[in-house]
């Protein structure tokens, strides 16, 4: 049943003509002749006439004219998304390898049954990950009950990530005992980081410059000793090297020999642990790396399912069969992707048949109805009367629908697939670890509109400074904070320099981009810059500052925590993210001077009276007259190290502060 479309206007030529003449003696006083004579009269006519007729054709767009007019800008709407999960899966009592594409359901609470299928093959293995410890510059950190613990996270490699830290797992029994592989699952934690930066459509070019080895240790007593790893293989990282969650695969490599059992066993746990471990090679991570979890027997699915040689019915529309226009329905809906066969030839999709000749092989595809429609001759080519036509493959699936709760009951759907060894599909249990997140139905028309209209205001091409900085932290897959443009005409010929800054924790006084980071926002600028320009992606200048302040603090507060504060105060103030007077980061290029910093540490209710404020810099500043630090204009500080000396008030006077 079709939609009632009202009439935008339903005013015909005679009320629109008597309108404007109403209006005439409001605007016009001199003007008094209304007959049809005046010329006056005659113009007005003539524009009723024109209204009436463009109203008309107001009432004849159709959502085809919308979806015509997108195409024409570069758009279209956004096809359906597919829901994923992170399932946990039980093994049978024995090592099983669950292949990607099997099939299982969720059942909500309302009987209703949803289906899914696996995103990657995943070897569940009854070895039980049993400990995890974190080994940096610092120290040895036990994160084992951080790990077990919904509602934690920790970082992986330490608060750094640098170069040689390593996350070390251990095992209850060797994962590779029955099986050449070990599969493990990640769950990042991004709750308290903002999201990655470009659009959903944009492809990310980001590509990681971090170095990560996988290694298995051999002999447990000299588990501090790198001379005791050996490397493992790699077989696939759905983490982009820990910048976001998935999968990880391990292989098994010639020559393995499981841990052989010290007398003592790895901080609180226990010998006999069989170890594997994630070493930093290179480092480059802006973001400490941090998980939620990493788990064992974890696969992910996604609300879809993929079919071949589905034999697609034809649409008969009651009315003398034609060639022209033909229809044809698949089985299920929505479709997010098919490929097409006619008569065992494949044909190609388009968005419409307004570039197809005659002879062209084309199809038109509609993921929501679920048909596919076919040229008139003309325009794309015309399949034979009798033909038979086949989706190769076709994907079904996505839609708010598959946003599951985690209370749903899963199951497989192939209770009967063999998993060899006599085991079958029934015999592995599933349980969800979170609900089911990312569905989404195909974008409307009307947020399509919306969608481009917001696009308008966004710059795609490198014309002044400002689309340039705009550009950068527009990189697909990047957490940029700020970004500043510096153009450099000393040669004569201008280059422009747009400087970059990574998103950083609070605890990085100094956050930098990786090479590849600034890589990933060069391939941005390159495609979207003027043809005669030369533009540089860059990490911004730090100037390091050695601060020493002295200090009267007041008796009420005096005891521990006080020199705290204080480094907290001027670290706070000068912080290159969320420094400066308005606490969005302190701005690029801007000068500081030591009253400066005296009024931070004198805003303080616990200073009575700040004494004195030296600061010194390291690095490419200078010193102006007045004390103050200046810097250059894309350098910003970060604070070396604070030395204070902070004494309770002899004598409280109870006034004003001094």
């Amino acid at each position: 049943m079709g939609v009632d479309v009202p009439e935008l206007d339903d005013r015909e030529y005679e009320e629109l003509l008597d309108a404007a003449k109403k209006v005439i003696p409001a605007t016009a006083e001199s003007w008094t002749d209304m007959n049809p004579h005046d010329p006056g009269v005659t113009i007005v006519e003539l524009l009723a006439w024109l209204t009436e007729s463009y109203v008309y054709q107001l009432d004849q767009v159709t959502d085809d004219h919308r979806e015509k007019y997108l195409r024409l800008v570069g758009a279209s709407r956004r096809r359906p998304q597919s829901a994923s999960v992170a399932l946990s899966l039980s093994p049978p009592g024995q090592c099983v390898t669950i292949p990607a594409g099997t099939r299982l359901e969720a059942t909500d609470g309302e009987g209703t049954t949803r289906r899914f299928e696996t995103d990657h093959d995943v070897v569940c293995a009854d070895a039980e990950l049993a400990a995890v410890v974190t080994v940096d510059e610092t120290g040895v950190t036990d994160n084992t009950t951080a790990n077990e613990t919904e509602g934690m996270f920790f970082r992986a490699f330490g608060d750094s990530a640098h170069a040689g830290a390593t996350l070390c797992l251990g095992f209850e029994g060797d994962p590779f005992a029955a099986v050449d592989r070990c599969s493990l699952s990640v769950a990042y934690h991004d709750a308290n980081l903002p999201e990655p930066d470009g659009e959903a459509d944009d492809p990310e070019t980001f590509v990681p410059s971090v170095e990560v080895v996988w290694e298995y240790c051999t002999d447990e007593s000299r588990w501090a000793d790198d001379d005791a790893w050996k490397r493992l293989l790699l077989l696939g990282d759905g983490t982009d090297r820990f910048y976001e969650g998935g999968a990880i695969a391990l292989g098994r490599p010639p020559g393995y020999e499981p841990t052989t059992p010290g007398e003592r066993g790895v901080g609180p746990h226990d010998p006999g642990l069989v170890w594997l471990r994630c070493r930093i090679r290179t480092l480059g991570h802006e973001i400490p790396p941090q998980f939620e979890a990493i788990r064992t027997n974890v696969v992910t699915a996604s609300h879809r399912i993929t079919d071949t040689d589905v034999t697609l019915e034809r649409i008969e529309d009651g009315s003398v069969p034609a060639l022209d226009g033909q229809r044809f329905a698949f089985p299920d809906t929505p479709v997010q992707a098919a490929t097409i066969a006619v008569d065992g030839e494949t044909w190609a999709e388009v968005p419409d048949f307004d570039a197809s000749g005659p002879d062209e092989r084309h199809y038109v595809l509609d993921p929501e109805a679920g048909e596919i429609r076919f040229g008139d001759g003309e325009r794309g080519a015309v399949p034979p009367a009798e033909a038979t036509v086949v989706a190769t493959s076709v994907v079904y699936g996505g839609g708010d629908a598959g946003n599951v709760p985690e209370s749903a009951a899963w199951n497989v759907a192939e209770p009967d697939r063999e998993l060899g060894d006599g085991l079958r599909c029934e015999d592995v249990s599933l349980s969800s670890l979170g609900p089911a997140t990312g569905g989404r139905d195909m974008e409307s028309i009307e947020a399509a509109f919306r969608r481009v209209k917001r696009d308008r205001r966004v710059p795609y091409r490198g014309v002044t400074a400002e689309d340039y900085a705009a550009i950068a932290r527009r990189t697909p897959g990047l957490r940029i904070a700020r970004t500043t443009v510096a153009i450099d005409t000393d040669d004569g010929r201008p280059e422009v320099e747009v400087v970059v800054v990574p998103y950083a924790p609070a605890d990085c006084s100094k956050p930098e981009p990786s090479d590849g980071f600034l890589a990933a926002v060069q391939r941005q600028l390159d495609a979207r810059r003027l043809l005669t320009d030369r533009v540089t992606a860059a990490a911004p200048t730090y100037v390091g500052l050695t601060i020493d302040a002295e200090a009267r603090t007041r008796r009420t507060y005096a005891g521990v925590g006080q020199e705290t504060a204080v480094r907290t105060a001027i670290e706070e103030y000068l912080d290159p993210l969320r420094g400066g007077q308005e606490g969005e980061g302190w701005p690029f290029g801007h000068g500081v001077s030591e009253v400066e910093l005296a009024d931070v540490l004198d805003s303080l209710e616990m200073v009575d009276r700040v004494q004195d404020v030296t600061v010194t810099a390291h690095g490419d500043a200078t010193v102006a007259g007045d004390g103050t630090i200046t810097i250059p204009e894309t350098a910003l500080f970060y604070v070396e190290s604070i030395t204070t000396d902070l004494r309770v008030r002899e004598q409280e006077t109870g006034g004003a502060r001094g």
